[in-house]
């Protein structure tokens, strides 16, 4: 199903990605119709349509106001074309994402680098008029409460409405398994700061919340658990990565190759890996392969 209602008032839209082996039940926007109606997060430019399609399936002639929990294609690179499409509404991200909203050519050029044909598929970014963006910091409309939340990307910021904590990538990406476990891993690119992870970890922990929604994928009602787990998941990972990197200049072994196979043996987070289906692994394996990247290179900032 396209559409998912997780409460009487919070619906997830899946969007997608046909052009990207591996990308079904992954990418997620979810739609908030209380008091005021919110979207948090967009996607990207390629699943637009289908968003606007789903949103209006549901009554909504146009949201209140978009919520961005951080500027990264998948999150928000539809977003000018969503406002474009939709009609004017205020467009909500931490003020470093601003200038990159408004003129998105140095981000989408960096996403390409970064994410080449991955990026290609996502699209381009449509410029944002500057009138609509707003500092979360400052926005305090529609009962919303912004929590920084730096860590994957030093823009994140987490929103919490009435219960529910729209917690973006700050907690990680935990999918939910058909027997009703999870797959839980951290989302840490370069560059990666730990203790920044961690306190932002303590900030959802200390907010009080009934349900965890994550940007890739799903929502929990265990998400102080989920959050406390994946706090000692980031303090495992860096153990296991200090121990290969050591072990590496000793041996010679391929030390991305090392890091990965000891991870997967030793995380119990990750335990399914082997069971997903063949393209999910192979998106699974590009993003681990890039948290760990960030792991490295904190430890070399270290050293």
């Amino acid at each position: 199903m396209l559409i998912r209602q997780i409460l009487p008032e919070l619906f997830l839209i899946r969007l997608d990605q046909p052009t990207l082996s591996g990308f079904s039940n992954f990418i997620g926007s979810w739609l908030y119709k209380g008091k005021s109606t919110l979207l948090v997060d967009c996607g990207p430019a390629s699943t637009t349509t289908v968003l606007i399609e789903a949103i209006k399936s549901l009554g909504v002639k146009r949201p209140d106001a978009l919520l961005l929990t951080h500027i990264h294609l998948d999150h928000a690179g539809g977003a000018g074309d969503f406002v474009k499409k939709m009609g004017k509404m205020p467009v909500v991200c931490h003020e470093k994402g601003i200038p990159h909203l408004a003129e998105p050519s140095r981000l989408w050029d960096g996403s390409v680098k970064t994410l080449k044909e991955t990026a290609l598929a996502y699209g381009p970014m449509t410029p944002l008029d500057t009138a609509l963006l707003k500092d979360a910091a400052s926005f305090a409309e529609f009962g919303v409460e912004a929590i920084p939340t730096p860590g994957h990307a030093p823009h994140h910021v987490s929103y919490k409405v009435g219960d529910i904590l729209f917690a973006g990538e700050a907690a990680g990406v935990c999918l939910t398994l058909p027997d009703d476990g999870f797959y839980l891993r951290p989302a840490t690119p370069p560059r990666f700061f730990m203790e920044t992870s961690l306190k932002s970890l303590e900030k959802i922990l200390n907010t009080p919340h009934k349900m965890l929604c994550y940007g890739h994928f799903g929502a929990t009602l265990d998400g102080k658990k989920r959050a406390g787990a994946h706090k000692e998941q980031l303090k495992a990972w860096l153990e296991t990565i200090r121990r290969t990197k050591d072990l590496g200049r000793k041996t010679g072994e391929d030390l991305l190759q090392g890091c990965l196979d000891r991870l997967l043996e030793s995380d119990p987070f990750l335990a399914a890996f082997a069971n997903l289906p063949m393209a999910v692994r192979a998106r699974e394996k590009f993003f681990l392969e890039n948290s760990i990247r960030g792991f490295l290179e904190y430890l070399e900032s270290r050293a």
